[in-house]
C-alpha cells in the first residue's frame, strides 16, 4: 500500500469516528432522564398536601411517517401525601398525571397532539379543551405558538385523566406511567411537552395542585 492510501484510510477512518460521536451526541439530546419535583399545595389549617414526581424520562421516536410528525415515550411516577385534621370527613380526592404539549407552527387545520399507550385513559379533557365522548386515544387542536393541556384535569365534578387514582382518607398515593406515547401531527416547527403531576380535594374543603416538570423536546 503506497504512503498516500495509508494517509487516505487513516482520513476515512478519522471520519468515520467523527461521525459517529456526532451521531451518539445527538442521540443523547433525543433520550433521558428528566429531574424529580416537589411542591407543598396551599390547603387550609390542620392540611399537608405534597406532590412529588420521580422517575421521569423520555425518548423521542423518529416518526416514520413525514416531517411534520413528532413522536415520544414518557415515563413518569407521580405522589401525593396527604394529611389531615383528625375531624375532617367527606374526603374525595384523585391524583394524576399527564403533559402538557405544544408545537410552534402546526402545518394543518384540524392537527393535534394524540397520547396513547398502556396507561392512557379514555375520555379526556384539559382546561382548554372540550374534549366528548370516550376516544382510545386523545386528540388536541393547537395554534401557533401556544400550548396545550392533556393532563387529564377539567373543570368538571368528575375529571378525567391520563392517568389517575382516587383515595377518601389522608395517606400517601402513587400514579405510575411507564413508556407512554405522545403523539403530535403537523407540526412543522419546534414540538415541546412537560409532564404535570395534580391533585384534586373535595368535600369539607376544595384543593387543588398542580407540579410541572421541566420541558423536553418533541423533536
Amino acid at each position: 500500500m503506497s504512503k498516500m492510501s495509508k494517509v487516505a484510510g487513516r482520513a476515512g477512518v478519522v471520519a468515520i469516528a467523527v461521525a459517529a460521536a456526532a451521531s451518539v451526541a445527538a442521540g443523547s439530546a433525543n433520550a433521558g432522564p428528566l429531574p424529580s419535583g416537589q411542591k407543598t399545595v396551599a390547603a387550609p389549617a390542620g392540611w399537608s398536601v405534597v406532590l412529588k414526581s420521580t422517575g421521569n424520562s423520555f425518548a423521542i421516536q423518529p416518526s416514520l411517517a413525514t416531517a411534520q410528525s413528532r413522536s415520544a415515550w414518557y415515563t413518569s411516577s407521580g405522589s401525593v401525601t396527604v394529611k389531615a385534621p383528625a375531624d375532617a370527613k367527606d374526603i374525595q380526592g384523585k391524583l394524576g398525571v399527564g403533559v402538557v404539549v405544544g408545537c410552534q407552527f402546526p402545518g394543518q387545520i384540524g392537527g393535534g397532539v394524540d397520547v396513547t399507550g398502556p396507561s392512557a385513559g379514555l375520555g379526556m379533557s384539559g382546561p382548554s379543551l372540550g374534549v366528548g365522548g370516550v376516544s382510545g386515544s386523545l386528540g388536541i387542536p393547537l395554534t401557533p405558538g401556544a400550548t396545550n393541556s392533556v393532563t387529564g384535569f377539567s373543570r368538571t365534578d368528575q375529571p378525567g385523566s391520563t392517568d389517575s387514582i382516587k383515595f377518601t382518607k389522608p395517606g400517601t398515593y402513587t400514579v405510575n406511567i411507564k413508556d407512554q406515547n405522545v403523539d403530535i401531527k403537523f407540526c412543522s416547527g419546534y414540538a415541546q411537552a412537560r409532564v404535570a403531576t395534580w391533585v384534586e380535594i373535595k368535600g369539607s374543603n376544595r384543593i387543588q395542585g398542580f407540579l410541572y416538570g421541566a420541558p423536553f423536546s418533541l423533536g
